[in-house]
């Protein structure tokens, strides 16, 4: 995160209608700034920069809402997206008393609006407000279960030249390692495992279209999802060394692996609360 309470708070009261940037290019994005995507068995949730206030302002919000809706354990992040994404934008009107008015609109990547509110913002809190309630759209008829924090183990990757399939992994180890889940040196009683697959093709143009395939599995070797990336770099650029791309690479494909944990999780643990319920 890049902002705080002070952060936010100070650039509210700073913040004056402006030029209003243009609007948001999702498949410029993608390819400027995260070229390895996140799954599409993950929708994920794209926050959109605040419009109608100075950029740095704009942003910030965008990172706190961001952070928020993770919280709620939203996948939301501000830079990745596919083509299931579902897109968070704002339009942010500065009011004579200084606090700042945002009309937030939650649509499909096809223009297909989900939910719309308006919310009066002066502080993080009364940001962490706004974003429970887009959050309420995105789930609104779920039960609430307690699921257990995931297990899960990384097993090799398989498919990549030079040292891709050792960087590969531990790479993923160390994202998995700073988010919620607990790692495991082999698969767990209940727990996961992901495997990763790679395969680089050599196009017509010369460059070389790499795939990888992040494969969760539960214990029992039954496939719960699976985290696909793509991308095409100059050929032969990943023949000896990865050093450069393993973390990135790792680092996209988190959030959609983690979503795919919990969703294990919850379902696992819903079942249970169901059989309880049964034998009572």
């Amino acid at each position: 995160m890049i902002g705080s309470v002070v952060g936010l708070g100070s650039l509210l009261l700073m913040a004056a209608c402006g030029q209003v940037p243009q609007p948001f290019s999702k498949d410029e994005a993608n390819l400027a700034k995260a070229p390895f995507l996140i799954a599409p068995t993950t929708e994920g949730v794209v926050v959109l920069p605040v419009e109608g206030v100075p950029p740095e302002t704009g942003e910030l919000i965008a990172d706190l809402a961001a952070e928020a809706l993770q919280k709620q354990d939203v996948a939301a992040n501000v830079r990745i997206s596919n083509r299931a994404s579902l897109f968070l934008s704002g339009a942010g009107r500065r009011l004579p008393d200084g606090r700042m008015e945002i009309a937030w609109t939650l649509a499909r990547s096809d223009g297909t609006v989900i939910g719309e509110r308006t919310d009066i913002v002066a502080s993080d809190e009364q940001l962490a407000q706004s974003t429970a309630g887009i959050a309420a759209w995105l789930r609104p008829e779920q039960p609430v279960v307690v699921a257990s924090v995931p297990k899960v183990a990384v097993y090799p990757v398989d498919g990549a030249p030079g040292d891709g399939n050792d960087l590969l992994r531990r790479a993923l180890e160390l994202a998995l390692g700073r988010a919620p889940v607990q790692l495991t040196t082999d698969v767990a009683e209940n727990g996961h495992v992901v495997q990763g697959d790679v395969s680089i093709t050599r196009l017509n143009t010369g460059n070389d279209r790499v795939v990888i395939s992040w494969i969760v599995l539960d214990a029992h070797g039954k496939q719960i999802g699976v985290v696909d990336q793509a991308n095409v770099v100059p050929g032969g650029s990943l023949d000896h060394s990865w050093g450069a791309v393993a973390a990135p690479i790792a680092d996209a494909a988190l959030g959609g692996i983690v979503g795919l944990l919990k969703e294990s999780e919850a379902a696992r643990a819903a079942v249970g609360a169901g059989r309880a319920t049964l034998a009572n």
